[in-house]
């Protein structure tokens, strides 16, 4: 995965998925998707801040956008946002999580979001959802 800083920078992998980064914060957040789409889907994180709520992300497409509410001073890698859902990070600051993603979900996008009471928290890089 290409982690330049400063930009959003995006490569393809395998054609299936695709890696964007953002400029990191508080260390480096990393997620991987496996699975099928429509179907099961598996999120794996490491590089967390232990012991905290994360909001997992969907984006329509990939762009720049400010989280809103909470977290107001974090750039969130993809445009059309929406919380899937919040998770703990637990102690480790990494783990993992399947769900089933929709149809509709299928080439969209996903990003965490450490949540926190700073202005700025933690993101991860961003990855598609295979079609």
């Amino acid at each position: 995965m290409n982690t330049s800083r400063g930009f959003v920078s995006c490569i393809a992998a395998a054609g299936t998925i695709a890696a964007c980064s953002l400029p990191a914060s508080a260390g480096d957040l990393n997620l991987e998707v496996a699975g099928q789409c429509p179907g099961e889907l598996t999120l794996r994180w490491s590089g967390a801040e232990p012991n905290r709520q994360m909001a997992i992300l969907y984006g329509e497409d990939l762009g720049l956008s400010r989280s809103i509410r909470v977290c107001e001073g974090t750039w969130i890698g993809m445009s059309g946002v929406r919380l899937v859902r919040v998770v703990s990070t637990r102690s480790a600051g990494s783990g993992s999580v399947t769900g089933s993603a929709s149809p509709d979900a299928c080439g969209g996008y996903l990003q965490l979001m450490v949540l926190n009471t700073t202005y700025v928290c933690q993101t991860s890089n961003v990855v598609q959802i295979p079609e």
